[in-house]
């Protein structure tokens, strides 16, 4: 590995809405990489289209290689600050789900999937030695 990179997604919910972000083909949770001395939810509150997001609580730690560097994704779930600007789209949870579901990239899908239906724990360590492989969960998810 050549480097390290951290990122970030997160979930925002109105009512049973999850917030999603259109990243063509996909439809994706706001955030994104964390720059050095960037803000860590910088990214998610720019996406979500608020003046800011407050972390409620960390939902997973998500680790994989890719392009010889190894990243670190944090979800966290938080709340939006001030007046929405209209960006992305309030989803109901099934369809959030199901959009989520088909997202190629399995170190955001299955996290994000997993902790929306109920199948993961908060705080779940999710550790991917090969993205072709299935990923190690820490608490296992069921």
């Amino acid at each position: 590995m050549t480097g390290h990179q951290l990122a970030v997604g997160a979930v925002l919910r109105r009512g049973k809405d999850v917030l999603l972000i259109s990243d063509p083909p996909d439809w994706a949770l706001p955030g994104g990489a964390v720059e050095p001395g960037e803000p860590l939810l910088a990214k998610v509150t720019h996406e979500a289209g608020f003046s800011s997001v407050l972390p409620e609580r960390l939902l997973w730690v998500a680790r994989y290689p890719a392009g010889g560097v190894q990243y670190e994704m944090l979800g966290f779930e938080v709340t939006g600050v001030g007046r929405h600007d209209g960006s992305g789209a309030w989803v109901p949870l099934p369809e959030a789900v199901d959009r989520l579901g088909q997202m190629w990239f399995a170190p955001i899908r299955d996290p994000a999937v997993s902790y929306l239906t109920g199948r993961a724990r908060v705080a779940t360590l999710w550790t991917w030695t090969d993205l072709n492989e299935p990923p190690e969960t820490h608490p296992r998810v069921s």
